[in-house]
């Protein structure tokens, strides 16, 4: 009851107050969704650290990985295909190389896009499957579900894989909210729904399609839109990234 009280009292004032634009920073978890099945979206993978997960990724073939550049860090990666669970299951599979766009902007995320490839190829099963790339952003309005693993709406980090239905929003609105916002970026969410501080690099899907990597969120409950790099105006780099990978 009390966190119902907290989350009626947060709404009531989000709607009292204008939205004023602020920096954009890294989305790190779903907010809003619900528990899935990892064979619902088997595309999904869980980047790894040192043993820990840090984001979210897309298969797009038995060796390559499709994430957010900011998900690089210094140290040794792996990922964690065909489980719903970030910690156990499935298999762990070591990142033998990693190209980063090369014009990728840490200050203000721009380009924020990664290939990673395996250290040797994945099984595909009911599990583990690829996804396409999608070949043009999906309209205005169009539902797309994101996915990861994180904190959820009342902020506890749950074992199990996660995803919300969010709706692909207004560009000159997005811009307005968010300065930083690029030509090359995708706004999505809506009130209570949408992305936020444990799985940037996680995937956003319309009709199966691989439309948009997790980014960046400018609303620091996450109880607004976030923005997602644009599969389909990266398309051509990701094909050559892959190629020379």
């Amino acid at each position: 009851m009390l966190f119902q009280c907290f989350h009626l009292l947060l709404a009531i004032h989000l709607l009292a107050f204008p939205v004023v634009p602020e920096p954009l920073e890294p989305s790190e978890r779903i907010i809003g969704g619900i528990s899935l099945d990892i064979t619902d979206v088997p595309w999904q993978v869980s980047l790894q650290e040192n043993g820990q997960h840090t984001c979210g990724g897309s298969i797009y073939s038995e060796t390559i990985i499709i994430t957010a550049a900011h998900c690089i860090g210094d140290t040794s990666h792996a990922i964690r295909a065909g489980s719903s669970l970030h910690n156990s299951g499935g298999v762990l599979v070591s990142v033998k190389s990693i190209i980063i766009h090369p014009q990728y902007n840490r200050s203000n995320h721009q380009n924020d896009v990664a290939v990673l490839k395996l250290s040797h190829p994945l099984s595909f099963s009911d599990t583990i499957q690829k996804i396409p790339l999608a070949e043009k952003d999906p309209p205005t309005g169009t539902m797309a579900l994101s996915t990861g693993w994180g904190l959820d709406s009342i902020w506890l980090r749950p074992q199990q894989l996660r995803g919300v239905e969010i709706s692909i929003r207004l560009r000159t609105v997005c811009k307005w909210k968010y300065p930083d916002m690029f030509d090359e970026d995708i706004c999505a969410g809506r009130i209570g729904k949408g992305v936020c501080k444990g799985d940037s690099g996680g995937p956003l899907v319309v009709d199966r399609q691989l439309v948009g990597i997790a980014s960046r969120t400018g609303n620091y409950f996450c109880y607004a839109s976030g923005l997602f790099v644009s599969v389909a105006y990266y398309r051509n780099w990701i094909l050559k990234a892959i190629e020379s990978i």
